[in-house]
């Protein structure tokens, strides 16, 4: 786990090098690629913070018209920790609280502020999917090449996430809600 709950725009790189497609992806693309879906989602939480001035996290969410589900269990599937995932057909976001309560106290964060941080994560995803269209479909790589031809494309899903970290920690920082909170590195280069 990450000493801050959220990378910054440096940090968030890494979610591209675990993206299965990471090797189809060229070299001279890859930070160009990232910077483009971190600006995006921040970008995005600066329209999201006009639209809804003095509204927090979950003012938002009420006002956009989802629903919240906490469910109390630990979400692993495989590898992989789930703290929240959200259905926009329900307009829901579920969130996993074991989870959650695990991340926070990795990250010396109380409960509140750990379920925000995740809501406005899934918040972003919400509005790719209903709102803004999928990051991960802003840049292709070919499926299978063959010589000269491809055979189908594929976006990047490493994308969506560097835009919701980009959404999430542009959300926090501007509105200044954790103000008690080290955001580490500035967003530099």
């Amino acid at each position: 786990m990450n000493r801050f709950p959220f990378p910054d725009r440096i940090q968030s790189r890494e979610e591209l090098k675990r993206d299965v497609l990471y090797r189809k992806i060229p070299e001279a693309d890859r930070i160009s690629i990232c910077d483009m879906a971190w600006k995006r989602g921040a970008r995005i939480s600066e329209e999201v913070m006009e639209k809804y001035p003095g509204k927090d996290i979950r003012g938002i969410l009420g006002r956009e018209g989802l629903t919240v589900t906490m469910v109390c269990r630990d979400e692993v599937r495989g590898k992989i920790r789930t703290f929240g995932e959200f259905y926009p057909t329900k307009k829901e976001i579920v969130l996993y609280m074991g989870s959650i309560a695990k991340w926070a106290e990795a990250n010396h964060l109380d409960e509140t502020p750990a379920v925000d941080l995740i809501l406005a994560h899934e918040f972003f995803h919400y509005l790719e999917c209903t709102k803004i269209g999928e990051t991960s479909r802003l840049y292709f790589v070919p499926v299978m090449q063959i010589g000269k031809f491809t055979l189908g494309k594929s976006g990047i899903r490493a994308l969506s996430e560097i835009a919701a970290h980009g959404f999430t920690r542009t959300y926090f920082k501007t509105c200044g809600s954790f103000e008690a909170m080290t955001w580490e590195r500035e967003e530099r280069k």
